[in-house]
């Protein structure tokens, strides 16, 4: 059975998990033309009102259960914003359906899902792309470039920093799923490990060996509604490292509780002939150095990143939905192999941070 859809036709798409990031998707997935909400669904039936209302859909397309959603045949694609203990039974549902998948990360709650969704899908593939959306920022495609051009020669050495200051303890942030491993499956190891794995696979290859040190930083949080004290039981700090790609050393840290630090992911590359600084914050520049025995004193200058890199994960979406082929995107092979790293990284941890292979 074909799962595309003709060029011609608009994209019915369904959106499961109406917190609030999802408004955000919503309004991305607005700006892409041939795209039309036609359906949505959330357990919570007054989010489910008020996007209703918003999006003017009829009751009758405001699903308490994404199951029928799915199942619904005005639906060609879905956008699964849930946590990550339903993600799995959506994409099998979804793959059953033969509907389109635009998943978010982690692919699941743990590898042993990921596994069996491997087999659903290689039996039954689908246009399917995890929201890997921090490989889309222009500085990192345009990182791509320049490593693929090999300006840096060989890499040595890749550092990844990935730091919010969301959670940090003044704040006193509230008990919420991302901090019950039974939902989330993991803390920031599933949360912003996953995005900063996947950039260094999109950059410099496919890891070989990782070793980590997991931490909870804060091990109680408020409850929303009473204000008692909650046991926090994932890790709030990550820390990483391994051979990744051609013998490239990677070392990366990420958490959520770096005062300073609102939203950004920095990455440092280092080769024999130079070195590159991007982060998720400059979308117009990369800091290079390139050295040689003519030039040993070159320092670090901006280099504008070209205007080609504008595209985005739901344009991406929209393509392999049509049948089109796309480039560089994070498809669902991309999230199977991802989870498989963020396996090894709990695993690891769970003997004492030994160094594991992959």
């Amino acid at each position: 059975m074909s799962t595309s859809i003709s060029p011609t036709k608009p994209i019915h798409m369904g959106v499961i998990g109406l917190g609030l990031i999802a408004e955000y998707h919503i309004r991305s997935l607005q700006t892409i033309s041939g795209v039309s909400i036609v359906a949505i669904s959330d357990v919570n039936p007054n989010r489910l009102q008020l996007l209703g209302k918003q999006l003017q859909l009829p009751v009758s397309k405001q699903y308490p259960h994404y199951e029928a959603l799915i199942r619904d045949p005005k639906v060609d694609a879905i956008l699964s914003l849930t946590p990550n203990d339903v993600h799995f039974d959506i994409i099998r549902i979804a793959l059953e359906e033969h509907k389109a998948v635009l998943a978010e990360k982690p692919l699941t709650l743990t590898w042993e899902e990921a596994d069996q969704l491997k087999k659903l899908y290689t039996a039954n593939p689908v246009p399917f792309l995890v929201h890997y959306k921090h490989r889309y920022g222009a500085a990192f495609q345009y990182a791509k470039q320049l490593l693929d051009e090999h300006r840096l020669g060989n890499i040595y050495n890749i550092q990844f920093r990935y730091l919010m200051d969301a959670f940090s303890p003044y704040r006193q942030h509230p008990y919420t799923w991302r901090h019950n491993l039974a939902k989330a499956g993991s803390g920031v190891v599933g949360d912003t490990a996953s995005h900063i794995i996947d950039l260094a696979r999109f950059l410099v290859g496919e890891f070989k060996s990782v070793a980590a040190l997991l931490h909870t930083i804060t091990p109680e949080r408020p409850d929303p509604v009473t204000g008692l004290p909650v046991k926090v039981d994932v890790e709030d700090f990550a820390a990483f490292h391994g051979i990744i790609g051609d013998n490239t050393a990677g070392t990366f840290i990420t958490h959520k509780n770096a005062i300073g630090k609102r939203h950004d992911i920095e990455v440092d590359i280092y080769g024999e002939l130079g070195a590159l600084h991007a982060s998720l914050n400059n979308r117009e520049n990369v800091r290079i150095v390139l050295r040689d025995l003519e030039h040993p004193d070159a320092e670090y200058e901006s280099w504008t990143v070209p205007a080609i890199y504008d595209h985005t994960a739901y344009g991406d979406f929209v393509k392999l939905a049509r049948g089109e082929s796309v480039d560089r995107a994070p498809l669902f092979e991309d999230g199977y192999k991802n989870q498989w790293v963020l396996e090894q990284i709990l695993q690891s941890w769970k003997e004492n941070g030994r160094l594991v292979e992959v």
